[in-house]
Parts: C-alpha cells; structure tokens; sequence
C-alpha cells in the first residue's frame, strides 16, 4: 500500500466520523427538541407540580433516561423549556444577540432607544407570559418554582443593566440617576406585574408597549 492509498484511506475515515458525528448530533437535536415541546405542552395543561418525567417521556416518545441524560431533573427541564420559550426557538443564540434585542442597541436617540425596548418586551412576553403566569402563580407550591422565580427575576435584572449601561455610555441616562438605579427602575417597569395588571383591566399589548416606553422616556432617560 502506497502513502497516498493510505492517506485518501485515512481522509475517507475522517469524513466518515465527521458525518456520523453530524448525524448524531442532529438526531440528539431533534430527540431534546421533542422533549422541549412535550414538556412544555404538559407543563401549561397541568402545572408544574402535576407534570412527571415519565409523562413527558411518553409524550415526546422517549425513554426517561434519555430525558435525564439530555436535560436533567424536572427543574432543569423546566429551566431548559423557559430558555426556548424565551428565546423563541432552540437555535444556540441568546435573546441578546437576536434582531429584536440588536435593534435596541442600535437606536441612535432617547427615544429610540425607549420604543425599541418596548417592542422587544412585547415580544419577549407574548412568547412567556402564558408559561411565565402558570409557573409563578404556583411557585408557593414547590421549592423548585421559587427558585426558577428568582433565577428568572436575576437574569431579568442583569438584562435591563446592561442594557442601562449602554444607554449610560451614550450620555442617555438622566443625570440624577446612577446606572444601577437606573437598571433597576427599568427591571420594575418591565416586570410582569405591571404588564399583567393593566393587560387584565383590558389593555391592549400595543396600548401597554406605548405605556413602557413613554414611561421608560420619562423615567430614567433625559
């Protein structure tokens, strides 16, 4: 056997393994996405607490093991459905490299700046708010459910500071206003509170992105 018989032979096996590996890796893709949906779906039909691996592995056609190997426990799962759910699909890209955050960044005014945040929160909560009400309005029932409450409530917070921060650098903040301050007056105003509130009095999700953002333009940015 000659050296070029050897190396087309070892370049063949490399692409092979490399096929194999993209193949598994798209079918492990598929199997969590299943999983994801399953989930999901038996989560808002019968809460939390009611839901059961073994139940959303006979939804999504798959052993438990296979759930535990791919997602975890059941709080993981949850953490791991709230993820997609925010996110809008299970692409590995996060909320703030997506168009509809990017656009905040991109605004070149106050103004903006305040409207395109609005925009991005309506469609950041059309996406959660279903599962987001379910889960939170339940979490006294299982320790679990307050600890996703306040990972969620954390990661919210460390999104309006940054985005805070940004306007800060840009000379948008009002000047009596530190960024952390001001971080957290946009974390209350986009909290679900607010949003559920006047939605349930019968609010229109527009009519309650108008409201953010002109309250955003007045409250922390000059």
């Amino acid at each position: 056997m000659n050296s070029r018989t050897t190396l087309s032979r070892q370049h063949i096996r490399r692409h092979s393994l490399a096929y194999d590996n993209g193949r598994r890796a798209a079918a492990a893709r598929r199997t969590r996405a299943c999983i994801l949906r399953a989930a999901a779906d038996l989560f808002l039909a019968n809460g939390y607490g009611a839901t059961t691996i073994r139940e959303v592995a006979r939804a999504a056609g798959v052993s438990q093991e296979t759930i535990y190997k791919s997602t975890g426990g059941k709080a993981p799962l949850l953490k791991a459905v709230w993820d997609v759910t925010l996110a809008g699909d299970d692409e590995d890209l996060p909320l703030a490299a997506r168009p509809e955050a990017q656009a905040v960044r991109a605004a070149t005014n106050p103004d903006q700046a305040a409207t395109a945040y609005a925009e991005l929160a309506a469609v950041v909560s059309a996406r959660t708010d279903p599962l987001l009400r379910l889960l939170l309005g339940a979490r006294g029932s299982d320790p679990a459910l307050g600890e996703f409450a306040d990972e969620v409530d954390a990661e919210r917070l460390a999104g309006s500071s940054a985005v805070v921060r940004h306007w800060f650098a840009a000379g948008w903040i009002r000047p009596d206003l530190t960024a952390e301050k001001a971080g957290q007056i946009l974390w209350a105003l986009n909290s679900p509170g607010p949003r559920w509130h006047l939605l349930d009095i019968g609010w229109s999700s527009a009519e309650f992105t108008t409201w953010l953002a002109d309250t955003i333009r007045r409250s922390i940015l000059a």
